[in-house]
């Protein structure tokens, strides 16, 4: 389960349960001004109000979630919640423990992806404004704020036209990538996201990196059978291929419920839903 509250604080919760499906406890982590928390209670979720869940949290170590900024790294403009989206660092319960960087070191990484892709931008790629900090370290990146992703967009029903104009989209984005020796390594529904025109941009790049370096997250289902992954175009077609193919699964869906309903008349065949307009 995952919230926020009214002042903007993060909260993610997931119970633990045991081999034989025995609740075992729930772990929190948590964003509270802008500061790191993780803990566990005894209690499963639906029994806790966020009082419960604050006495259960203890600060994490910032060395383990927030990187120091280095020298070169643009820092970002002051919020302007219109068009900014902040990406915070995804930790688990793990990571919360001492001496674990692993966090840190892929928002670093991050940074250091959209810093090269901010001096070599292209309008499928996500507009990266720099990145938020706090004292020495960072805590944020600044991303221009989209729509929707392509999963939720894909729901209002596509035409063919729609269906191509944004499989090319999302193509010159990877082809982009690729010329620069990049790999994106994480490409699916949920990386695309769609900004306010309705057009794809490609959003996530964690697991961004030069072609040939080992992967260590994100990977996509048809990378995580390989036995020692590597950052590479395939892993980029395959993401797309698949986005091809739920895009045309999802068309026939719509599609034929449409059809039904239209038959059924329970729907006016003119009350089709309409996209944004390009």
């Amino acid at each position: 389960m995952d919230y926020e509250t009214t002042d903007g604080a993060q909260f993610s919760l997931r119970e633990v349960l045991s081999e034989d499906n025995v609740f075992q406890s729930t772990v929190i982590t948590a964003f509270v001004d802008g500061n790191a928390y993780a803990g566990t209670s005894p209690q499963r979720m639906e029994d806790m109000d966020e009082v419960d869940v604050i006495q259960y949290l203890e600060p994490v170590p910032s060395e383990n979630v927030h990187p120091l900024l280095p020298e070169g790294l643009t820092v970002a403009p002051p919020f302007d919640i219109a068009n900014h989206y902040l990406k915070a660092p995804q930790f688990t319960y793990e990571d919360s423990k001492p001496g674990r960087t692993f966090v840190a070191d892929c928002l670093l990484s991050e940074a250091r992806i959209l810093e090269q892709l901010k001096q070599h931008p292209h309008p499928s790629i996500v507009i990266y404004y720099g990145a938020v900090t706090k004292g020495d370290r960072i805590t944020h990146l600044c991303l221009k704020r989209c729509y929707c992703n392509l999963s939720e967009y894909n729901q209002i029903g596509l035409s063919k036209a729609e269906r191509g104009r944004l499989l090319a989209e999302i193509r010159d984005g990877i082809e982009h990538l690729h010329s620069l020796g990049l790999a994106h390594n994480d490409i699916g529904p949920d990386n695309i996201c769609v900004d306010a025109k309705g057009h794809a941009v490609l959003v996530d790049f964690d697991s961004c990196l030069p072609f040939g370096e080992p992967l260590k997250k994100g990977l996509v289902e048809s990378i995580l059978a390989e036995k020692h992954p590597i950052s590479a175009r395939e892993n980029d077609l395959r993401g797309l291929a698949d986005i091809e193919d739920s895009l045309v699964t999802s068309e026939q869906v719509i599609a034929e419920a449409f059809a039904r309903d239209t038959g059924n008349g329970l729907t006016s065949p003119d009350s089709r839903p309409q996209t944004a307009p390009s």
